[in-house]
């Protein structure tokens, strides 16, 4: 998926917009309409980029997709660092397990469509999933480390696999109805009754 599709940097000013044009347009159709919405033509006719101008930057449509992905990826590494650094958390709670439902429940619905069109996409790419896999171990390590408990990784998988769920079914898949701040409100009571075993357990 990513690995043997290196994207070739525009140098020229005029260049480089004219690619960021292109990835913009395709990380559109990504997100909107996953893998099979990605095609070299249907970016051309939307951006109103010719395919040899994208063919001189990446290897035909694989090479795309992986510079979409990183795209998406790099987004959301700066939403990330942008949540953690301004203490993101639930509602009416400043603690550990508040900042770490924040900062995930946020990412996940800052980037659905990227998130959705990506997992759907892994199905039936064994690259892609272990580059995901990868990533999602770095992000729970990081929220775990910030627990500060010996159960914390457990716990941040826990949350994550809830924000999958809904990322990828609804917020109507396992409630009948919830809002975002209920279901924060929610994953924060979970985190906090976890967290609280791992100190009677202590």
């Amino acid at each position: 998926m990513t690995s043997g599709f290196a994207e070739r940097a525009p140098l020229q000013a005029r260049s480089r917009d004219t690619w960021e044009r292109v990835l913009l347009t395709a990380s559109g159709l990504f997100e909107a309409g996953g893998w099979e919405a990605l095609t070299i033509a249907e970016v051309c006719r939307r951006s109103g980029v010719s395919a040899p101008s994208i063919y001189a930057r990446v290897d035909g449509r694989a090479g795309l997709f992986a510079a979409v992905y990183q795209l998406g990826l790099d987004r959301m590494r700066a939403t990330e660092d942008r949540l953690v650094d301004a203490g993101a958390g639930v509602a009416g709670a400043d603690d550990a397990a508040a900042r770490a439902v924040g900062v995930i429940t946020c990412l996940f619905r800052d980037h659905a469509p990227f998130l959705r069109a990506v997992i759907s996409h892994s199905v039936d790419d064994p690259e892609l999933l272990e580059a995901g896999a990868r990533e999602s171990r770095r992000m729970v390590a990081r929220l775990a480390a910030a627990l500060d408990s010996p159960s914390g990784d457990e716990i941040v998988r826990v949350l994550y696999s809830e924000c999958v769920l809904r990322t990828m079914y609804g917020e109507h898949f396992l409630v009948e109805e919830e809002s975002f701040e209920d279901y924060q409100a929610r994953l924060h009571r979970l985190a906090t009754a976890l967290l609280a075993q791992d100190v009677r357990l202590g």
